[in-house]
This record gives C-alpha cells, sequence and structure tokens, in this order.
C-alpha cells in the first residue's frame, strides 16, 4: 500500500507521467524522422509503406522497454522474454533493412533512458549518412549505363564509318556484344554497351541512328546498379 500511495501522490503532483511521456513522444518524433530517411533513400523494386509504420513503432516499443526496466528490473526482464518471443512474419530482404531496425531501437532506448545528446546526434548521423551514401556514388559498381540495340540495312553507304563516329561522339565507353546478321544479310543487328556523357545523349543517339544511318528496331535498355532485387 506505501507503494501504491506514492505512485498517486506522483501522479497527483504531475511529476510522474512527464518524463515518461517526453520519452516515448522523443522516440515516436525520431522514429518518423529515420522511418522518413529509409523511404527517401530506398532503391529496391517492392518498397513496404508497412516497414516504415514497424520503424515508428519499433522506436516506441524500445523507448517502453527501457521505461519499464527503470520502475522494475523483473517487470522490464519479462517484457524482454514476451518480446523476444516475438518473431517478424515478414523475412528482411536486406541487410540494410535490419540496420533500420535496430537504428530504431536504439533511438528509442536512448529515449527511454533520456540520453538526449546520444539520441539527437547519433539519429541526425545516421540519417545523414544514409541520405550521403544513397545521393552519392560510394559503393557504385555501373561501368555501362544500358544496352544499345539496333538494325542497320547492308546497303547503306559508310554505315561503319558513321556508326562509329556516332558512338564516338555521345559514349564516353563502348562494348560490343554481338553483331548479327539478319533476313539473309540484308541487315545486320548491333549490340552494344554503352556508358553516356550525359544524360541527354541517351534519347540524342537514338534519334541519330535513325536519321545519319536509318537504323530499325532502335532499343536502349537501362540498368540501375542501386536497386536491390
Amino acid at each position: 500500500m506505501t507503494f501504491l500511495s506514492e505512485q498517486l501522490q506522483l501522479v497527483a503532483s504531475g511529476t510522474s507521467w512527464i518524463d515518461p511521456l517526453s520519452s516515448l513522444l522523443g522516440a515516436f518524433v525520431l522514429g518518423q524522422l529515420l522511418a522518413w530517411t529509409y523511404e527517401r533513400t530506398y532503391a529496391g523494386l517492392s518498397y513496404s509503406r508497412g516497414f516504415s509504420h514497424t520503424l515508428v513503432l519499433v522506436s516506441i516499443c524500445a523507448a517502453i522497454l527501457v521505461l519499464s526496466m527503470s520502475y522494475s528490473i523483473f517487470a522490464g526482464l519479462g517484457l524482454f522474454g514476451v518480446l523476444s518471443m516475438i518473431r517478424f512474419r515478414t523475412d528482411l530482404k536486406t541487410s540494410r533493412d535490419l540496420v533500420f531496425v535496430m537504428g530504431s531501437a536504439c533511438l528509442g532506448v536512448s529515449c527511454g533512458v533520456n540520453a538526449w545528446t546520444v539520441a539527437l546526434l547519433g539519429g541526425g548521423l545516421l540519417c545523414g549518412v544514409a541520405l550521403y551514401l544513397a545521393a552519392g556514388p560510394f559503393g557504385s559498381r555501373a561501368r555501362f549505363d544500358g544496352v544499345l540495340r539496333f538494325r542497320v540495312e547492308d546497303e547503306i553507304e559508310d554505315a561503319d564509318r558513321e556508326l562509329k563516329r556516332l558512338l564516338e561522339q555521345y559514349c564516353r565507353r563502348i562494348m560490343l556484344l554481338s553483331s548479327v546478321e539478319q533476313d539473309g544479310g540484308r541487315s545486320i543487328e548491333h549490340v552494344y554497351q554503352v556508358k553516356f556523357f550525359k544524360n541527354s545523349d541517351r534519347s540524342e543517339i537514338m534519334e541519330a541512328l535513325r536519321e545519319r544511318i536509318q537504323a530499325h528496331d532502335t532499343r536502349l535498355m537501362l540498368q540501375d546498379s542501386s536497386a536491390e532485387y
């Protein structure tokens, strides 16, 4: 009864709920910041809105866990044991998703123990580094922008020479993949891996191929090295 009366007095004075509420609200705000960073830097093909919600909820759950342990270590350990039995039913597709889950939990723990300096500096640095890595070329191995495929009639005069000039004009790097005769030798299909000087060269080279060497079936298949499958 003594413990209960002490808690009732704290509630009446307003000092028992202000600190936990500030911790939970801090976890909510920082969890949303981390979820927004994840959404802005995601480069895969199967983005899940529910996973962004999970990051926010995990941050709050971690804060609740730490706050519970501050009241009673045994109750906190019991809650931790219950949470450890709960598994994600959705498999994480990449290790990057796991890092965001861990970051969300860390922010929640920091807010739970009122370590605001660590929470703000760590959360800001984590979001800043994630944005930097997504926007910059770090880790990229793309040597070519895509595959250029077109067909040229064999009777076109000086087609090979003009084609060489076109590729050198618009492409920084060129690699011939195949050159196959079609229609009984009346036309030749060329397939190149290409890297352009600038993005506008992609459409310009397609028009130039059609106008200057009367190319047919011109196709450019671009590749994105940052996409995760």
